[in-house]
């Protein structure tokens, strides 16, 4: 067993040696490591920063893309008892000054020159003069530098030369670090790339990391025996891919680096076992297939959609029977009894379909690799209908739930129990409740806020003792600013934010997600914004999927140039309007289960350019209060007449 993250190279090399760790591409050609080899690379690059200066405590700002060397700089410099402090290539230069300031870092690492040049807009004397050294990961334009960074900069193959030279001299300074590490000691502090306001700094301890390794490595059901693939693609910085690459090593998972763009075709040819994902994902898929579905002949689409159909009842009828089901009340025995013998019998009809919709839905199951047992999805809850679709066609995934201050689980489903539409039960030694106003505990059935406890809560928010207080009790429980509701038989439904609860000026409160989940069903919506604090009704700002807008126009016989307002990037074609403000109108309804204060009476339609770091965070959720000042004038001119 582990007891601290600094383990995880060096079990993993004894347990799995040969066994290849890593697989990453570059330029059409592919390097291959063992994890033998990586925890020997881990050890050399250690003994390259110890040259440099970096020591005991010291902060240091990380700011890589997920790639090889991202995982062997985090074990070399935990090697060291040093504290990272860890964001992408892409953040934007002022939020990397913001954070390496506030860290207190004293060593920069960043990916490549351009980063450097960037920074130079926004960084001062001070700030470089703070960093110690600045260490570079590509050595590609290196020989444009000059001024304050020559002397103190240092590539990453001078770093691997150095430390070779070092490790030789000196091979066992991991190896005392190692005895000497506690699970209270601060291993990282993550700055939660949030959609509201300034990052806070998260301090996350080895025990915070090491609970969840224990804990979702059994839940995913990774079996070390059998020598699985993973293909991932979040960044690597993000608490939830680390927390699951550290599961890697754990497991003797084969780690293949991808990215957003060559997701798709990695996994076919990588064939991977498990993955995990955000809902943004899985959304893409599902509209590229039901574009799919929809250009097949009548006959052959309608059977699908049956079948489809077909298999959600048999995986509901069967998941009832295996303890997982949606009830928001306490039933009396009969009622049970009922729906026991209702379950039976639907599931004993269903099993023939089932095993002919097995074989139907291969090709879809091929075009992820065909070898994928199972899916994790987070970093947002998975809307039902794509988990209800992707699982009836055989891409079983588990919905969770964490956050950045838990490092990140706290709940999930299993692949033995997957309740379509819930976020499962806690992990091992993770507790949680769900509180009112008053701190009381609520009832089945009762919408309240989700409280967590345990040894994957942080230590706290660095240098902001008021936000750390304002989350986080004596107790140390704490308080998510998520609502949810626990069911009857344990499962818990995430409904919203806190604070992101709409009060309309009727007094109606109004949860926007799912409002905001049900319009991205339309495939003209990639993304949705609910509005309407303090006013009569509701309104929404949807981004277009431009290849679909097109598509619409053309059928209404619009020109291109016609859809835009020229210098705007609102969408004012009357005719294109009222097909998606109808869009809307259909899926937000009584009929699909909304309340007549919770449907949208005006939208406002703009182009979907939205991108990574500006409207979306880095697991592609939208930045809400972003949005809201983006499009400030245009949605105040929307809701002009519903002031009074």
């Amino acid at each position: 067993m582990i007891t601290s993250i600094l383990d995880l190279p060096f079990y993993a090399a004894d347990k799995f040696g040969d066994r290849i760790s890593h697989k990453t591409k570059n330029k059409g050609n592919q390097n291959v490591r063992t994890f033998r080899q990586t925890a020997e690379l881990v050890k050399i690059l250690a003994s390259g920063f110890s040259a440099h200066g970096v020591s005991a405590g010291d902060h240091v700002g990380f700011f890589v893309n997920n790639r090889y060397e991202w995982i062997l700089t985090d074990f070399a410099l935990m090697g060291l008892k040093a504290v990272t402090v860890p964001r992408g290539s892409d953040t934007t230069p002022r939020e990397v000054k913001f954070i390496f300031n506030h860290s207190d870092s004293r060593f920069l690492i960043v990916e490549n020159v351009f980063q450097l040049t960037d920074l130079d807009d926004v960084f001062g004397e001070s700030d470089w003069k703070q960093a110690e050294k600045i260490f570079v990961v590509d050595s590609a334009g290196r020989e444009g530098l000059s001024g304050h960074f020559q002397g103190k900069t240092v590539f990453y193959e001078e770093l691997f030369a150095l430390g070779e030279k070092k490790y030789k001299e000196d091979p066992e300074l991991i190896e005392r670090a190692r005895k000497t590490v506690q699970p209270e000691d601060l291993l990282t502090i993550v700055y939660t790339s949030g959609t509201t306001g300034n990052p806070k700094g998260v301090m996350l301890t080895h025990g915070n990391l090491v609970q969840n390794v224990l804990a979702n490595t059994p839940r995913l059901e990774i079996d070390p025996a059998k020598e699985e693939t993973s293909v991932v693609m979040l960044p690597s910085w993000h608490v939830y891919e680390r927390a699951f690459e550290y599961c890697g090593f754990f497991a003797g998972v084969t780690i293949v680096y991808s990215s957003p763009k060559n997701f798709a075709a990695d996994l076919k040819e990588e064939k991977p076992h498990i993955i995990i994902t955000v809902p943004r994902i899985w959304e893409s898929i599902y509209y590229k297939l039901i574009k799919k579905l929809s250009s097949l002949p009548g006959h052959k689409r309608y059977m699908l959609f049956f079948f489809i159909k077909l298999n959600q009842l048999f995986l509901s009828s069967r998941n009832y029977l295996r303890g997982g089901y949606i009830s928001l009340k306490k039933r009396m025995i009969l009622h049970k009894f009922i729906a026991l013998i209702g379950n039976s019998i639907l599931f004993i009809i269903t099993i023939p379909g089932h095993h002919l919709a097995k074989k139907m839905f291969t090709p879809f199951r091929e075009s992820v690799g065909g070898r994928l047992r199972g899916a994790a999805s987070a970093a947002g809850s998975l809307p039902k209908y794509l988990d209800e679709l992707f699982n009836a066609i055989g891409i079983e995934i588990v919905n969770a739930y964490g956050m950045t201050e838990c490092a990140p689980g706290i709940l999930s489903r299993t692949f033995y129990r997957n309740t379509f539409g819930t976020i499962g039960i806690p992990f091992d030694n993770v507790n949680v409740e769900i509180r009112r106003e008053d701190g009381s505990l609520t009832t089945i059935g009762e919408k309240g806020v989700i409280y967590t406890s345990g040894p994957q809560v942080m230590k706290g928010y660095y240098r902001n003792p008021e936000a750390t207080k304002a989350v986080l009790d004596a107790e140390g429980w704490l308080n998510t600013g998520d609502i949810g509701v626990r069911l009857e038989n344990g499962e818990i439904i995430i409904v919203g934010r806190a604070k992101d609860t709409i009060v309309l000026m009727g007094g109606e409160n109004v949860e926007p997600e799912p409002i905001e989940d049900k319009i991205k069903e339309s495939i003209y919506i990639d993304h949705a914004v609910v509005l309407g604090q303090d006013r009569k009704q509701l309104s929404a700002v949807v981004a277009v999927n431009e290849e679909e807008l097109l598509h619409l126009a053309a059928e209404l016989k619009v020109a291109d140039y016609e859809i835009y307002t020229e210098g705007k990037d609102s969408i004012e074609h009357d005719r294109i309007y009222s097909v998606l403000m109808k869009e809307v109108a259909s899926l937000v309804s009584r009929e699909h289960g909304f309340k007549t204060f919770e449907r949208i009476s005006k939208i406002l339609p703009v182009k979907n350019n939205f991108s990574v770091g500006k409207e979306l965070t880095q697991t592609l959720k939208v930045k809400r209060q972003y949005i809201e000042r983006k499009y400030k004038n245009l949605i105040e001119r929307l809701h002009h007449d519903t002031k009074k």
